[in-house]
């Protein structure tokens, strides 16, 4: 077995995203069990904090009192609240400012908490990554608990199913922005027409169809019967980035012929 030391550096594939980690401490968790972080430039391409109002925040005091660590130094949040960060020397000779995993988490809310003069596109890219970071191992635990383990099949399952569903969330902003342009004001306007997207690819409301989605048994006409989840938010995002592409100035005939594209597209013909 490789050897892990302080400074290892690995670059960790993760729900769709490529971090570069590195080992703070070989036993931080316990024997065998290495403590984890990344540095600032991953902060800022997911978190989108920049790398140099991080490094601002770094102060020259070592680390909380009886730390051992002298490269251990703090940063130091607009709320004042503090954390350890840690310079380490990676094993490919490049310096770098490490935050522990949990740590950055925490960091993240709380600077979301007092953000000071952190601006709001920043303040939005943070919460997106809180939002995406803390949803797997909450599906681990659980997966653990009901099934008595959490296995690869599980990890990709749960992978497939978040990356359709971030970006749902992506187009879904677009298609939200677009029938605003279109003069719906009302919240209830907006359902209406998501009410009419779901009918037409699943012949029921998004109410009934998230509600019952992993129902298996039942006839053909009932959609949510013979497509999983995973698909049909598939199939909601085409549909509702359709009625953009397709808008010619009547807003219903627009969701008729996207509806019809995926229906054809994602095979959601229950007539047969």
């Amino acid at each position: 077995m490789t050897e892990i030391k302080t400074g290892s550096k690995i670059t960790l594939s993760y729900e769709g995203r490529e971090f570069d980690v590195i080992v703070i401490d070989p036993n931080g968790l316990g024997r065998n069990q290495p403590s984890v972080g990344f540095g600032f430039r991953m902060m800022e391409k997911y978190g989108g904090l920049s790398e140099s109002t991080l490094s601002d925040w770094v102060t020259e005091e070592s680390g909380f009192e009886g730390d051992r660590n002298p490269a251990a130094k703090l940063l130091k949040l607009p709320s004042s609240n503090t954390f350890r960060v840690t310079g380490i020397t990676g094993l490919d000779g490049n310096e770098y400012f490490v935050l522990e995993v949990s740590d950055w988490v925490a960091a993240a809310a709380d600077i979301l908490k007092k953000p000071g003069k952190v601006k709001k596109p920043t303040l939005n890219g943070l919460i997106d990554f809180l939002s995406w970071f803390a949803i797997k191992g909450f599906y681990a635990d659980a997966y653990a608990v009901l099934k008595g383990a959490y296995t690869e099949a599980d990890s990709r399952a749960v992978s497939a199913w978040m990356q359709a569903r971030l970006a749902g969330i992506s187009r879904r902003n677009r298609y939200t922005k677009f029938l605003q342009d279109q003069g719906c004001e009302e919240w209830y306007e907006y359902a209406n027409w998501t009410d009419y997207v779901y009918k037409g690819l699943f012949g029921m409301k998004k109410k009934q169809m998230v509600e019952d989605w992993e129902l298996v048994e039942g006839t053909k006409t009932v959609g949510r019967n013979y497509i999983p989840e995973i698909e049909g938010l598939n199939a909601v995002a085409y549909c509702e980035n359709q009625v953009i592409e397709l808008f010619c100035g009547d807003l219903q005939q627009a969701h008729d012929d996207a509806v019809g594209f995926a229906k054809r597209k994602f095979n959601l013909d229950f007539s047969k």
